[in-house]
């Protein structure tokens, strides 16, 4: 096939649901281009585009229809439920009429779990699950060294709230079980100081009145009388390496239960088990689906489980994580799904699913 992709290429969302898709279809022996603007493209066989970046879609979409070229359209998250604070909020509403027109328009929309395959059905009923998979060639766990425990948080600038809810249990688990805290990503900046600092510079303290910047406040405030390491952000393409070298021996998944976040999928539990930290996660959706070990988002439950991973034996738990991941979210044999969907075989994407719910 000559597969043609639409989308923007600096996120996470491009790296798990393009770019590793595309190197292993390059590998199976089919054409990928990804659309750049600045140079001629062949005619694809099939045309595939990415959330809702692109004013100028619909136009493309015709197009494709009046040449018989197959359009699918992938999309990881369910944009229509982003929360207030949340940082893309209002880029994110600008961008829903696009995103509808494209779900109701493709031959086919591709997602991440048979939970938001659901909710999308009813803009279009052609919805493959294609679940989120990793690439084993980019992760390679370092050793460990001598001394306290790690235990760890990656992720974006779209989690205060989430990470806001674990916070308390962190504080008091530290007080008794010495351990390193470690929190990477969220900003650019150096410090979550200085990030403070450069967002009231730049908003004034009108921005802490907002959904955003109560959250942040919040966030900030739970923090207080932790101890911890925080590394900022780098470019995606060098996310494995950096998660690798945080040296996790517990990456844990705090998330808020609300209608946005059910429809999220497993990432950091993938990301976790290939840079070999046990995870921990909240008992919401979807990790009340796929990680073995969660906790209800209290803090005395939280307290508790992560005591109990502190203590218990992490070797072994950690061998059955990775074996699950190596098994289940794979890109060597998930790529499988995703040529089959741009193909046409909407039946085949489903097979992992339906073999996911039976090995569980």
């Amino acid at each position: 096939m000559n597969i043609y992709l639409l989308t923007e290429t600096q996120s996470g969302c491009y790296r798990w649901r393009a770019a590793i898709p595309a190197k292993y279809l390059t590998r199976r022996g089919h054409t990928v281009q990804i659309f750049s603007g600045q140079k001629e493209h062949e005619a694809p066989d099939v045309l595939v585009l990415y959330r809702a970046h692109f004013p100028q879609a619909p136009k493309i979409v015709e197009w494709c229809k009046q040449n018989r070229i197959r359009v699918v359209f992938d999309t990881d998250d369910a944009l229509d439920l982003v929360p207030p604070e949340n940082l893309n909020y209002k880029a994110v509403q600008q961008r829903l009429p696009l995103y509808e027109t494209l779900l109701r328009s493709a031959d086919m929309v591709t997602t991440t779990t048979e939970t938001l395959a659901s909710h999308l059905r009813k803009w279009n009923p052609n919805v493959t699950v294609i679940p989120n998979s990793i690439d084993p060639e980019e992760w390679t766990p370092r050793p460990r060294v001598a001394g306290e425990p790690r235990v760890g948080w990656t992720g974006s600038a779209t989690h205060f709230a989430d990470l806001a809810v674990v916070l308390d249990a962190v504080r008091d688990v530290q007080k008794k079980i010495p351990f390193t805290f470690v929190m990477q990503g969220i900003c650019k900046e150096a410090t979550l100081d200085e990030l403070m600092d450069n967002l009231r510079g730049q908003w004034g303290n009108a921005l802490f009145t907002t959904p955003l910047g109560r959250s942040i406040k919040h966030f900030m405030a739970k923090l207080d009388g932790i101890r911890y390491e925080f590394y900022p952000n780098v470019p995606i393409e060098q996310h494995p390496e950096k998660v690798c070298d945080l040296r996790l021996d517990i990456g844990i998944a705090p998330l808020e239960e609300n209608a946005f976040n059910r429809y999220k999928s497993c990432i950091k539990y993938y990301e976790y088990a290939m840079a070999g930290a046990v995870t921990l996660a909240s008992h919401v959706l979807p990790y009340s689906t796929e990680v073995p070990l969660t906790a209800k988002n209290n803090r005395e439950t939280w307290k508790r489980k992560l005591e109990e991973v502190l203590r218990g034996d992490r070797a072994a738990q950690l061998r059955e994580e990775r074996d699950w991941v190596l098994a289940h979210r794979n890109i060597e044999t998930n790529v499988e799904l995703w040529e089959k969907a741009f193909a046409g075989d909407r039946f085949g994407a489903h097979a992992i699913e339906e073999s996911f719910q039976e090995v569980r």
